[in-house]
């Protein structure tokens, strides 16, 4: 995804000054990961979450090598080596790799049947999973586990989700909204399990159950690893270039090789590796106009989660928790599915949490981003943003 992004900005940017080549592993042009749990539950095609049809690379001349692995990196000779020996020359080189889907170090990870779920090929065997049927055990409480629980269960997979904190998607919801969650997915057929850790896969010759550290077994036929990602930087760490948790790159999104970038979740800006959509878009337009001579600089991401996560629509940005100093405005509503917070500090708001009603979702970010004073609209910005402009005009 941020690859193609960053070819779109390009494109619109520096039209004519770069001969673009698009080299990928995955064997199918650029899609939209987040739709792949769409894609699961039967609610999308995979043919309809391709970002870009073949005819718009092509009638802007853009190189594409899909199903091709880059195995190595010659910063001294500005040559990439592809997995069948081919090589490919570059003046300027984008890392756009990824991440990994995280499989826990524990006994019987690697049983037939233990699978993880991050791209469309992990699809393709979930859906076979549950055509069948098959009772599932999905490891991880996050946006991806909620994804692969609610895709199978809709697709007809009996699902138990295990999450080892003690609510879901800890880094993006506040107790309560995290509980209102918990209940809307629960009404889907799924089965939560809470400040559970999972000690050992069961099975000899497949997958038969899950053991939990406390003794407790959940009889299963599959495994689904969702329990966070890696970012990839194996070929940059062997390449030489400089790594942390990501490929380390400044300002401009350049890492530490001259004319060789990162952006997206491989890449580590200024201490953070950003697991989401938007600041990779973010970084896809800073580096499409540094490379096009432009003086630029990305200062980082207001993180921000805009999306329906098993089919609940959640959204959630800035200091949602609320740091010292700061203040909330709160209204729960859990009968009808609703939870709104609101966190002010000196006068701004820096952080907001939404679940079900998220129709202002975007116009609170934009609070956000811009830090512009809310006095005026404080009594309505809680009941949307045409009251509270209106408040403002009065």
């Amino acid at each position: 995804m941020a690859a193609a992004r960053l070819v779109d900005e390009l494109v619109k940017s520096a039209l004519g000054r770069y001969a673009i080549a698009v080299i990928g592993e995955e064997p199918r042009l650029a899609y939209n990961r987040v739709l792949l749990s769409s894609v699961l539950a039967g609610e999308t095609a995979s043919h309809d979450i391709e970002l870009k049809p073949a005819s718009w690379w092509r009638e802007r001349g853009v190189t594409l090598k899909y199903g091709s692995r880059v195995t190595e990196i010659d910063i001294g000779r500005r040559e990439l080596k592809i997995e069948n020996d081919e090589s490919v020359e570059f003046s300027k080189l984008v890392l756009a790799t990824g991440s990994t889907a995280i499989r826990l170090n524990v006994p019987g990870a690697d049983l037939p049947g233990v699978n993880t779920f991050r791209d469309s090929r992990d699809v393709d065997l979930l859906l076979t999973l549950a055509a069948n049927k098959k009772r599932v055990v999905v490891i991880g409480g996050g946006l991806l586990g909620l994804e692969a629980a609610y895709g199978l269960a809709k697709a007809g997979a009996p699902v138990t989700l295990v999450h080892l904190m003690d609510r879901l998607m800890e880094r993006q919801l506040d107790a309560p909204a995290a509980q209102l969650l918990k209940s809307l997915v629960e009404r889907k057929g799924i089965d939560i399990l809470l400040n559970a850790s999972t000690a050992r896969i069961l099975g000899e010759a497949c997958v038969e159950g899950v053991e939990l550290a406390d003794g407790r077994r959940i009889e299963a036929d599959a495994v689904i690893f969702a329990a966070g990602i890696r970012p990839n930087v194996t070929l940059a760490k062997e390449a030489g270039i400089s790594v942390n948790r990501g490929i380390v790159v400044d300002d401009c999104l350049q890492t530490s090789a001259e004319g060789v970038f990162a952006l997206g979740e491989c890449a580590e800006h200024r201490g953070i590796c950003y697991g989401l959509v938007e600041p990779a878009y973010e970084q896809a337009r800073m580096l499409a106009r540094h490379l096009a001579g432009r003086e630029v600089a990305y200062e980082g991401s207001v993180v921000a989660t805009n999306l329906k996560v098993s089919g609940v629509s959640v959204f959630s940005a800035g200091d949602f928790l609320g740091a010292e100093g700061s203040e909330s405005i709160v209204l729960s509503d859990a009968r009808r599915g609703t939870y709104k917070k609101l966190v002010i500090a000196d006068g701004r708001l820096t952080g907001a949490v939404l679940i079900g009603d998220v129709t202002d979702a975007l116009w609170y970010l934009e609070l956000i981003r811009s830090r512009e004073p809310v006095a005026r609209i404080r009594k309505a910005m809680m009941f949307g943003r045409a009251l509270a402009l209106a408040a403002k005009a009065a």
